[in-house]
């Protein structure tokens, strides 16, 4: 009895213990069994973190402004100084108003960078970097066939903000006159100069009138020796370019005797827009308006930002066109015109003529006063004195003047500075201009004039900006 006890004991000792080959069967049983755990714990997330990279790709592809939002914070504040100078695009970026380009070129070592574009319907900003160079000339465009764009537009380059600090970026600006004027799709040629002129080749320059050329014998600025050209190819997002907020007016008003309508204002992403029109039963031209925006709080607004001060149309060569500051982001309650100042032009302004042997002169207007004929070269050049009173050194004469046989010519050199009172013999701050008659052999000359007359209101004429 005791030996079946004492085997009883042996065989449950041995079951108790697996065969070798058992026991590797369990051991990678219970590894199979928590690999499977681990796989239901981490299988959802898993998914979803493919889900959302897959995502991410697409939206960065699929929309700029999402790439330019996820980008690293240097790129975003190299883009804001970019356009630190300007409120309105300073709001545009803020508000992601950007649309990507993301293009570079390499040309003789000058590289460019064309980052960035802001849009709409009557402007383009490119935001772009160089390395290597500097900008030279304005760009043109061309169409899909090549064709030159036969847009009315400006351009001026700014080099991030007022202290010229934009971590390398700068930025371009072409404003258009007409929303039809902006192609989707074009080329834009831009031009510059290396930093490092070779030692062969001398720095363009423009022909000056007093070397004696004649304005037949210059070229077109973007030929001269050692500019380089830089095309683009730009299609823009025509879907993401902002609808004008459009605020309506049809007010009149009468100033000096004339009679304009202020009929509308239209706020976009990169400037606010004022519409006027003008009685056709008016004696002048309005030439320029001064003015300013005030809202129900009394806060004034004074800033145009843009190189684009105002505009006329080939119907009327009065300025009734005027670009300001964008109240696009934050429109201002209950706002109020403001002007302090206009300039005429009379419609039967007689042309100045001008005696180039005495120096004597009639028809200027008040204020303004011819100092110096002086032959230089084949040409002759005429320094005018005018009040400093006018706005942006405009000029007093238009671009047009005539020879004694009727024959016409546009002036191609002339140069504005301000003289203040302390260096002038009236002791009142003046505009100097300087104008070039261009290989002229005649003794007189007519002038058109650019303007006739200016009013400085003591109290500033209000207009209230709500639709009559």
């Amino acid at each position: 009895m005791e030996s079946r006890t004492v085997e009883f004991q042996a065989m449950r000792n041995e079951l108790a213990s697996p065969p070798k080959q058992l026991e590797d069967s369990v051991q990678r049983a219970r590894r199979r069994a928590r690999r499977t755990r681990l796989l239901r714990r981490f299988s959802a997330p898993l998914g979803t973190v493919a889900s959302v990279a897959a995502c991410f790709v697409l939206m960065v592809n699929l929309f700029p402004t999402f790439a330019l939002a996820c980008s690293n914070v240097p790129v975003i504040r190299e883009l804001a100084a970019a356009v630190a100078f300007s409120p309105s695009l300073s709001a545009a970026v803020a508000h992601d108003y950007v649309q990507y380009i993301g293009q570079s070129q390499t040309v003789e070592g000058v590289k460019v960078d064309l980052g960035y574009a802001i849009v709409d319907q009557h402007q383009m900003v490119f935001v772009y970097a160089i390395d290597g160079g500097r900008f030279y000339t304005s760009p043109e465009l061309l169409d899909e066939n090549g064709d030159h764009i036969a847009a009315a537009y400006s351009t001026s380059t700014v080099k991030g903000d007022m202290s010229g600090q934009s971590n390398g970026m700068e930025s371009m600006i072409l404003s258009f006159s007409a929303p039809n004027d902006l192609p989707e799709r074009f080329t834009i040629n831009m031009y510059f100069l290396a930093e490092q002129q070779p030692e062969t080749s001398a720095m363009p320059a423009p022909p000056k009138a007093s070397s004696g050329e004649s304005i037949e014998d210059w070229s077109d600025p973007r030929n001269d020796p050692g500019v380089l050209c830089f095309p683009f190819d730009v299609t823009l997002d025509m879907d993401r370019i902002a609808q004008p907020i459009t605020v309506p007016v049809n007010r009149w008003v009468e100033l000096d005797g004339q009679r304009i309508q202020v009929e509308r204002l239209e706020y976009m992403p990169t400037r606010t827009i004022l519409y006027l029109n003008e009685d056709q039963a008016n004696t002048a031209w309005l030439k320029s308006l001064k003015f300013w925006f005030e809202d129900q709080s009394g806060r004034r607004y004074e800033e145009k930002d843009g190189s684009l001060v105002s505009s006329s149309t080939q119907e009327s060569p009065s300025q009734l066109t005027y670009y300001f500051q964008s109240f696009y982001y934050d429109p201002p309650e209950g706002l109020t015109l403001c002007i302090d100042k206009a300039e005429w032009l009379d419609k039967d302004a007689p042309h100045v003529v001008v005696d180039l042997t005495s120096g004597e002169s009639t028809g200027l207007p008040a204020g303004v006063e011819l100092v110096d004929v002086y032959p230089v070269g084949t040409g002759v050049e005429l320094t005018i004195l005018s009040p400093a009173m006018r706005e942006h050194f405009a000029q007093s004469l238009s671009h047009t003047y005539w020879d004694p046989e009727g024959g016409e010519h546009e002036w191609h050199q002339m140069s504005t500075i301000r003289v203040d009172a302390e260096d002038s013999d009236s002791g009142e701050a003046k505009h100097k201009e300087v104008f070039y008659l261009d290989n002229y052999t005649w003794d007189t000359v007519e002038l058109e004039l650019s303007y006739t007359s200016v009013s400085e209101y003591a109290e500033p004429v209000r207009v209230p900006l709500a639709e009559e």
